[in-house]
């Protein structure tokens, strides 16, 4: 089983964020820079709704360009009321993205119990044409610092922008 490993810091800010956008799931993206540190994005949910998540393009384009010559380690999400798996409709999502370069690793939190369950995962393509696979890998825990940040949508001159706020 592989690894991941994350600063505790992000770690809690993720179950906050899940906590605080109740009764919908939350999503954001932990960015990894090329000098290795790490930023947690915490994205809008445009989907607003208690089973599903999206990103606005606009956000992701943002986080794209803030991380630069890094990449995205990690797309976290949340389950109100299920336990911190890929959902059926996480691997339709994962399905789309078949063949595309290596996916981030996943982190669910789930609220569904008390305390909140964070596991993490590797989307991996599966043996047909049609599957994907997800794998549970360790999550591990450091005391390493990180910086954490809220990207909200906005509208400038009738456009919409980003606004990235630290937290």
């Amino acid at each position: 089983m592989s690894k991941l490993e994350l600063p505790q810091v992000l770690v809690d800010e993720m179950v906050a964020h899940a906590r605080e956008d109740l009764p919908n799931e939350c999503c954001g993206v932990i960015g990894r820079a090329a000098d290795g540190s790490l930023t947690l994005w915490r994205a809008t949910n445009d989907e607003a709704s208690p089973w599903r998540f999206n990103i606005p393009p606009q956000q992701v384009m943002h986080m794209d360009r803030a991380i630069d010559e890094g990449d995205w380690l990690v797309i976290y999400h949340s389950h109100v009321a299920s336990e911190a798996r890929p959902s059926p409709t996480d691997l339709r999502i994962a399905r789309l993205h078949k063949g595309a370069a290596e996916w981030p690793y996943w982190v669910l939190v789930s609220l569904a119990e008390e305390p909140p369950s964070v596991r993490a995962w590797r989307i991996d393509e599966g043996d047909d044409a049609d599957s994907v696979t997800p794998k549970e890998i360790d999550l591990l825990i450091s005391d390493d610092s990180a910086e954490r940040k809220r990207l909200d949508m906005t509208e400038v001159d009738g456009r919409p922008r980003v606004l990235e706020t630290p937290l």
